[in-house]
Parts: structure tokens; C-alpha cells; sequence
């Protein structure tokens, strides 16, 4: 008896708070694991960092433009879209944990609810 009051006190104490606690957890992992601010930091930046170096004639100074500005728009984009999925894992991440903290009191009780529909029927 006594280890089934110590799990209902941790229950709706320690462990919802705990529950609550791994939202704004969950979401910062995500974000380093994306990591956005050298996302942010690099948007601009050339794609594997492959840059021309220009020659000396007019013709490998705008060939090595042309490649620096298809490297930097490859970059962009590849950075942009990987911007755009961290932001949904962020969303995604942060809504499950809102529900499971929300949902964190009611699962005992659901418990109890479908042991008594079962018997009753």
C-alpha cells in the first residue's frame, strides 16, 4: 500500500513536473541538433564551401562568378529547406510533449476507467 501511495505522490508531483520540464528539454535538443544559429549564420554561404578562385582574363572572372553564385544559391536553398524541417520537428516536438504534460494526470484515471468498462462491460 505504502508503494502505491509513494507512485500516485511521485505521479502528480515529480514525474508530471518532469513531464512539463521535457517540453522546453525536447525542444532545445532539436534545435542543436539542427543547428540553428550556424544555419542562420551561414544561410549566404557557398554549398561545401566550393568556391572558384578567378583567373586572369574577363572570361574566368565572370566564370568564376557564375560558379560562386550557383554554389551560394545551391547553399541557400539546401540551408533554407533544412531551416523549414527543423522548424516542423521544433512544432512537432514541442505539441506532442504539451499533450503528453497535459495528459500526464489523466492516464491514471484512464486506467481505472477502462479496468471498470471491461468488467462492467
Amino acid at each position: 500500500m505504502l508503494m502505491l501511495l509513494e507512485l500516485v505522490l511521485w505521479w502528480y508531483g515529480r514525474g508530471w513536473s518532469s513531464a512539463w520540464k521535457a517540453t522546453a528539454k525536447n525542444t532545445k535538443l532539436i534545435q542543436q541538433m539542427f543547428s540553428l544559429p550556424v544555419l542562420l549564420r551561414t544561410l549566404f554561404y557557398p554549398w561545401k564551401q566550393i568556391t572558384a578562385v578567378p583567373g586572369r582574363s574577363l572570361d574566368e572572372k565572370f566564370r568564376a562568378m557564375i560558379d560562386n553564385l550557383v554554389s551560394r544559391t545551391i547553399g541557400f536553398f539546401v540551408r533554407l529547406l533544412t531551416l523549414f524541417a527543423a522548424l516542423g520537428a521544433i512544432v512537432l516536438v514541442f505539441t506532442a510533449n504539451l499533450i503528453i504534460a497535459a495528459a500526464w494526470p489523466l492516464v491514471p484515471l484512464a486506467i481505472i476507467y477502462l479496468i471498470f468498462r471491461g468488467v462492467v462491460g
